[in-house]
């Protein structure tokens, strides 16, 4: 059994369970270290380990033959990586890839099968957590396709930002390129307007986050609406703040 230690910074889902269940569960975890880049599962793979996240975050990441992957949705302190198996399926649908390093709870594939079938109430979170990420899904196709370059990396430098829980995160143009599905040159360009705009800085791969508010201005409105599903099924955190 790993040896539990208690991080400073939790995970959602796990704080809506009881005491008791989110103890019992915490027994079969181990912390380990998200680092950047890492592949932690692989689409019509079974998963090993699944996750909880920390202060990491991860992209949930699909692929077409010919194609560069396009990023569909991220997973940091909010939420889990693997909550398929709350319908009990073990293969992942998605490539997921770290996107910021960090922490999370990581407990195998077997632990947490049977840690669900006797806790109903991880299930019900779980559950939840899946019709929200569901939602989160569609929404980003549709803004992948319909929202120009600009409010889209608006909208994914916050969410990063969210998850992060600090102001500076490491990533590449190319490699934020890669998770909006266009080329580097135009997230270089849009990058530069809005670090000439002070709402960012950028330099040897750290963003900084200068201005949140004028950046939620730019956002286009997926970025809300993500948290307005996300909060209306499962909470607010942090006391009713404007952020996961």
């Amino acid at each position: 059994m790993p040896t539990m230690r208690t991080p400073l910074i939790t995970n959602h889902l796990l704080q809506l369970l009881a005491d008791t269940d989110r103890h019992t569960l915490l027994q079969h975890c181990d912390v380990v270290q998200l680092k950047f880049a890492d592949i932690l599962c692989e689409p019509q793979i079974p998963y090993r380990y699944l996750y909880f996240p920390l202060s990491g975050f991860i992209s949930l990441v699909t692929k077409l033959a010919g194609h560069k992957p396009l990023e569909m949705g991220l997973i940091g302190s909010e939420g889990m990586l693997g909550v398929t198996l709350a319908l009990g399926i073990s293969e992942a649908p998605m490539q997921a890839v770290v996107q910021g390093q960090g922490t999370a709870w990581r407990i195998e594939i077997t632990d947490l099968q049977h840690v669900l079938s006797h806790t109903p109430h991880l299930r019900h979170i779980l559950q939840q957590y899946l019709f929200v990420q569901l939602s989160q899904l569609s929404q980003s196709a549709a803004c992948a396709h319909f929202h120009q370059l600009s409010p889209r990396l608006a909208r994914w430098l916050l969410m990063s930002h969210d998850r992060a829980h600090c102001n500076d995160f490491f990533l590449t143009h190319q490699f934020l390129a890669d998770m909006l599905g266009v080329r580097r040159s135009g997230v270089t360009v849009a990058a530069g307007i809005m670090q000439q705009q002070q709402l960012i800085s950028y330099s040897r791969g750290i963003i900084s986050i200068l201005d949140r508010k004028a950046l939620k201005r730019l956002a286009c409105e997926c970025y809300q609406s993500a948290l307005d599903d996300y909060h209306s099924v499962l909470g607010e955190l942090g006391g009713g703040s404007d952020r996961l």
